[in-house]
């Protein structure tokens, strides 16, 4: 048997092990500390397992003064994300994404919370600006719940997700090689390094 042909049947083996369904119901907490479970079901129930999801979160210390090089890089950061999502042909990729992922999960049942703000009120605006068509749209997805709420006075990021999906792995993969390679993700990612350099 030639290597090209033993390459050939592993390649068709992976894609067929990737297009079996995955079953997979989870619960995710990050508010004090990052935690949860999720339980996977593949090959048709043949295989079950759990993942537990930890991640403990020290007390937060007292926030010190911020030397000038730390807020200059607080603010790079900031204007390197603003910068992204002020290009359109980007947000309708990603919004495109979003829908194309919703339409490719099965959800069985789906509840959505997120608090999140950038610890400035006009960088919240602006990720608000981005964010809220998607909150809107998910208002109209069958057995969801979804709540995305700002926070313009500090930086935060908070969410409970908790919900049972079926998904083909190959779709997912398709999708994601798509927005990677789109060129909307291209240009955000050289407009990311152009600002941080």
């Amino acid at each position: 048997m030639s290597v090209v042909l033993v390459i050939a049947v592993l390649l068709g083996l992976v894609v067929l092990l990737l297009a079996v369904p995955v079953d997979a119901a989870f619960r995710l907490e990050g508010i004090e500390a990052f935690k949860g479970e999720i339980t996977i079901r593949w090959l048709f129930g043949l295989l079950r397992f759990r993942i537990p999801v930890t991640g403990v979160s020290p007390p937060r210390p007292p926030r010190p003064k911020a030397s000038k090089a730390r807020v200059k890089s607080e603010e790079r950061g900031r204007a390197n994300v603003v910068a992204v999502l002020r290009q359109a042909a980007f947000r309708q990729r990603v919004y495109s994404l979003v829908k194309d992922l919703v339409r490719a999960a099965h959800l069985h049942q789906l509840s959505v919370r997120i608090r999140l703000g950038l610890g400035d009120p006009a960088d919240t605006g602006r990720l608000w600006a981005f964010l809220g068509p998607l909150n809107a749209a998910a208002q109209n997805l069958r057995n969801a719940e979804v709540r995305i709420e700002p926070e313009f006075v500090d930086p935060t990021f908070e969410f409970e997700i908790n919900g049972r999906v079926r998904l083909v792995p190959l779709q997912f993969l398709a999708l994601a090689t798509a927005f990677a390679l789109s060129p909307p993700s291209i240009r955000a990612w050289r407009t990311l390094r152009v600002k941080h350099a």
